[in-house]
């Protein structure tokens, strides 16, 4: 087994050890996260972990650009340039759920960091993730200006966020144990609830077309 370690190559030895990171960091919190552990998952010794990181700062911070990621995987894997923006939105919810509800340890060490850090350059590493979220939804509400579907007076930042804002909430209800009240369906409904309120004046006027998606629907956004 040591011998199979042993045949990795540079940067496949990298992402195994990126991953012990995140894993012991979901487990025990960014405090928790000693060099012992992270040896130990990723089945090295702890001087071997800096043949490929200069330092612990440098490991932890690549693990939480890992992390950090993952969200922005799943706006790209979640829409298609060929759905409306109500359609993207409701896609890309659906895959932030699910992301969340399944990986709720690794989501909640993005706000444990922001919230229980003294190092900036640790927060500063996740706050500028959370600005990413937002640029990008920034731009889908942009792209549907253009395309007729949203109001043109709507602030894209701030409606970027309060999408941003159920995903943070789901995040807090997953790990109190609430996760069977903030259901899916739910969370899906407000999100539907603020695309209803930034619906274009042409889109109300038109009749017959609601948004597409895998939640129920109480309102219907024309089309």
């Amino acid at each position: 087994m040591a011998g199979s370690r042993e045949r990795l190559k540079g940067p496949e030895r990298r992402d195994q050890i990126i991953e012990a990171v995140t894993s012991v960091m979901a487990e025990h919190g960014l405090p928790g996260t000693t060099t012992k552990r992270i040896a130990e998952k990723a089945g090295v010794s702890e001087p071997a972990l800096y043949k490929y990181f200069p330092n612990k700062k440098r490991l932890l911070l690549e693990a939480l650009e890992r992390v950090g990621n993952t969200p922005m995987q799943i706006l790209a894997s979640m829409t298609d340039v060929e759905d409306n923006v109500f359609d993207q939105f409701i896609k890309m919810s659906d895959g932030f759920y699910d992301f969340f509800m399944g990986h709720s340890e690794e989501s909640m060490l993005l706000f444990e960091v922001v919230a229980g850090s003294r190092d900036p350059e640790f927060r500063m590493a996740v706050s500028d993730k959370f600005m990413d979220y937002t640029l990008i939804m920034s731009a889908m509400f942009e792209e549907g200006k253009k395309q007729g579907y949203v109001k043109e007076d709507l602030d894209s930042t701030l409606a970027a966020w309060h999408v941003l804002a159920l995903g943070i909430t789901l995040v807090f209800a997953s790990v109190m144990g609430l996760g069977s009240i903030l259901t899916k369906e739910k969370a899906l409904l407000a999100v539907r609830d603020i695309l209803e309120n930034i619906a274009s004046n042409d889109q109300e006027r038109k009749k017959g077309r609601g948004v597409s998606g895998s939640a129920p629907k109480q309102k219907h956004l024309p089309g």
